[in-house]
């Protein structure tokens, strides 16, 4: 399979040529997102892809995310997965924080370690197989069982027939930063009414005690006078 530039909207400007795979390389600065451990659902998927599941983003890792694994493997309308500064584990299992539910993927298939740099603010990316079936190619080159450096843009794939393009984000190249100005929109409650009900002492049902004239409502209270229907 011959490896292209793949280009991502509002990222392809923002990387320098990477000589090893002549992608983009990568570096970052910190931006905070949650994490959801079976990919990110396009609206629609959870019911179009079988096995997608929604789960809850409270459970999910609070590190900063520094990029984005994506693939379109499962049916071809996208999912992807945040990809956060330390240990991110790959597999079928779903205690991995990049859940891939797919047959040919171990429980834990691989790990991908990412850091920042302290004083160049670089991210370096590394990916490695921890024991699975059936292994690991990064741009249609098998790896073995040692620590193999990834860029960004690298093709990744995980078993037999997931295939995952690696997002690295250059947040400071790109011009990405934290608004000072920023204003949140603070939602307001409706305030709950409680029902209340009336207890006027009338039982609809006690003919002794029913009006002889006109309409009367449930709760006992005189409707309309007898004599014919009234138009508006």
């Amino acid at each position: 399979m011959s490896q292209e530039k793949t280009a991502v909207p509002g990222l392809g400007d923002g990387f320098s040529a990477n000589p090893k795979s002549k992608l983009y390389s990568r570096s970052s600065t910190q931006v905070n997102y949650v994490n959801n451990s079976a990919g990110t659902i396009v609206p629609g998927m959870e019911q179009m892809a079988p096995g997608a599941k929604i789960k809850d983003p409270k459970d999910g890792n609070s590190s900063p995310v520094v990029g984005f694994l994506y693939s379109i493997s499962r049916q071809g309308i996208g999912e992807y997965w945040p990809v956060h500064l330390g240990t991110n584990k790959i597999g079928r299992s779903e205690e991995c924080s990049i859940c891939l539910r797919e047959n040919t993927v171990s429980d834990l298939h691989a790990e991908l370690y990412v850091k920042q740099m302290k004083t160049t603010h670089k991210i370096l990316a590394s990916l490695k197989d921890v024991g699975s079936k059936n292994g690991i190619f990064v741009n249609d080159e098998e790896l073995d069982y040692s620590t193999h450096e990834c860029f960004n843009n690298d093709l990744i794939t995980i078993g037999l027939n997931y295939k995952l393009l690696l997002i690295l984000i250059d947040a400071e190249s790109l011009g990405l930063s934290v608004s000072e100005n920023f204003m949140a929109v603070q939602e307001e409650e409706e305030p709950e009414i409680p029902f209340q009900p009336q207890n006027t002492g009338f039982n609809p049902y006690d003919h002794n005690r029913r009006p002889t004239t006109g309409t009367v409502a449930m709760d006992g209270s005189q409707g309309t006078e007898p004599g014919g229907t009234r138009f508006m």
